[in-house]
């Protein structure tokens, strides 16, 4: 037992290939979120705070059926292909149970939309982003059949060509269209269905012809991507919930238009930037999760280990800088993408809550890889609700401060569930300097640039 645990620990891992699927899936997210939070600034300078509220709350809104049509698909294909190698009759399968989900999702949402153009300002741009919910699905697992080989270029090529369109495209109509929101609505669309087009043919070239032995059961698809779907899903309904919550919550203090410009500062404006330094840390979990499974499928326990608290130190390491960096560079960072400081001092109010997510994002990337998604559910299911009942008790008397209150607490304790189970299920060590001192060095780095 001992020589076989001391080859575990020693059996080399293909880590060069792991690094440059990292940096370049890096590379890629950055450039994507770049363009992302440029475009966003050009839309709040075109349309004012208030229609980036509203547009926001679209984006929420639709956000729910991107999440069914997504979610469940990549992961499950992901975690197939990893544990059983890649197989076209169990790709047909997975692509089968994500059409029935996301057909379901757009008929959802078509039929919804009539009744939430008062908030929306109208219900048509909402139908026209559900007709693009079938080509997600689907590109989704495509993509997931070529992550789960390591095989990054086409899944970054899809979602580069994706923006590259929409952004374009979004540019183009906004001249073109009356209606701003239908001409946003419009590119987006069109551009999830060259995406899905550009993985088709990229499929086919690569994995066309495989299909090694007999497919996945049916129930095996079902039983791994079916508590990650429900749990998504539910987590999204409320999320969605909240969102709808959050500006008929703050017009009690302040107002109906402010209410909805404070909300489409802090979606539109804040929360892209920090969330922005994350396409590292986004880019490994997206590696991590296939390497994992494969690692638990294959029962080895110590490379788990070893893994995990890699991750985790690094991810430490890494939030804690990006928090100072955010912190110290608000201004700057909101002149250049915004042209003004309009959003600098609730960014650097919110800093501090770069660690919490970013670690409770790895974490949970890391456990769904180790079949804990179950748990992910519970914990993400219980958060969801908390926040509901927060937006209707306490953000109506407390404003802005309420909302930003609920976004610490609500941080703190998914990470602190999450954590807790990654170290108990990988064995994985932890010591208290992993914690001091990134935070100490972020606080040091803090006062030495202000």
């Amino acid at each position: 037992m001992k020589r076989k645990a001391r080859k575990e620990v020693r059996k080399p891992v293909n880590r060069r290939g792991f690094l440059l699927g990292v940096l370049a899936l890096t590379a890629e997210t950055t450039l994507l979120r770049l363009s992302g939070i440029w475009m966003k600034g050009y839309i709040a300078a075109r349309l004012g705070s208030v229609q980036l509220g509203v547009y926001q709350l679209l984006c929420a809104v639709f956000a729910f059926g991107v999440v069914l049509s997504a979610s469940g698909a990549s992961f499950v294909c992901t975690r197939l292909t990893a544990e059983h190698g890649p197989n076209r009759k169990t790709l047909l399968r997975c692509i089968a149970l994500s059409l029935a989900v996301s057909g379901g999702a757009a008929v959802l949402l078509w039929l919804l939309a009539p009744g939430l153009g008062e908030l929306l300002g109208e219900g048509l741009p909402l139908r026209i982003l559900a007709v693009g919910l079938p080509f997600l699905s689907v590109c989704a697992c495509l993509k997931g059949t070529f992550l789960a080989q390591g095989k990054t270029l086409a899944p970054m090529g899809a979602e580069l060509f994706e923006q590259g369109i929409g952004i374009l495209l979004s540019l183009w109509l906004l001249t073109r269209i009356p209606s701003p929101l239908c001409a946003l609505a419009l590119a987006s669309t069109l551009s999830e269905i060259a995406s899905c087009l550009w993985m088709f043919f990229a499929w086919v070239h690569r994995f066309g012809r495989v299909c090694q032995g007999p497919p996945v059961p049916w129930r095996e698809a079902v039983r791994v991507g079916g508590p990650v779907l429900a749990g998504a899903g539910l987590r999204s309904a409320l999320s969605t919930l909240e969102n709808l919550l959050i500006p008929q919550s703050l017009r009690a203090l302040s107002g109906a238009a402010a209410a909805m410009a404070s909300y489409g500062l802090l979606q539109g404006m804040v929360l892209p930037l920090l969330q922005f330094p994350a396409g590292l840390l986004s880019s490994a979990t997206t590696l991590l999760i296939p390497e994992l499974a494969r690692s638990s499928a294959a029962g080895k326990r110590l490379r788990i280990q070893r893994i995990s608290g890699r991750a985790f130190r690094l991810t430490l390491c890494f939030s804690f800088a990006a928090a100072a960096a955010t912190a110290v560079f608000a201004g700057p960072l909101c002149r250049l993408f915004y042209g003004n400081e309009e959003a600098a001092w609730l960014l650097r109010v919110l800093a501090p809550l770069i660690p919490l997510q970013y670690a409770d994002s790895v974490v949970d990337g890391m456990l769904k890889g180790l079949d804990q998604q179950s748990f992910t559910l519970c914990c993400n299911l219980a958060d969801a609700a908390a926040r509901v009942v927060w937006c209707i008790f306490v953000v109506p008397r407390l404003g802005l401060f309420g909302y930003v209150l609920l976004l610490f607490f609500s941080e703190i304790g998914n990470a602190a569930f999450s954590i807790t189970r990654l170290l108990r299920v990988s064995r994985a060590e932890v010591s208290p300097l992993w914690v001091l001192l990134p935070a100490g060095a972020c606080i040091g780095l803090f006062w030495l640039c202000i």
